[in-house]
C-alpha cells in the first residue's frame, strides 16, 4: 500500500516540479510582465501555490519513507560563520 502511494506522490512531484518549471521558461517564449501583466501576476500566484503543493507533498514522501526531512534552505557560509571554513 505505501508503495502505490509513494509512487503516486512522486509521480505529483515530478509533475509539479515540471509545472513550476514551465512557468519560470516563459519568458523564453516571449511572455513577460510587460506584454502580459495579468497573465504573468496569475502565474507567478500560481507558481507559489505550486511551490507550496511540492513542499507539502515532499515531506510527506519524508514521513511515509522515514527519513529525516533535509532542511532545503541554502546555506550562506559567509553568513554562518567563516570559522568552519578555515584551511
Amino acid at each position: 500500500m505505501d508503495d502505490s502511494k509513494i509512487a503516486r506522490l512522486r509521480r505529483r512531484y515530478q509533475g509539479l516540479s515540471r509545472v513550476a518549471a514551465a512557468i519560470n521558461d516563459l519568458y523564453i517564449y516571449g511572455i513577460y510582465p510587460g506584454n502580459f501583466p495579468h497573465l504573468t501576476s496569475k502565474l507567478e500566484e500560481a507558481k507559489d501555490y505550486v511551490k507550496q503543493v511540492i513542499l507539502e507533498t515532499k515531506n510527506e514522501i519524508t514521513v511515509i519513507e522515514g527519513v529525516e526531512p533535509v532542511d532545503d534552505q541554502p546555506t550562506d557560509p559567509l553568513r554562518s560563520g567563516i570559522d568552519s571554513y578555515r584551511v
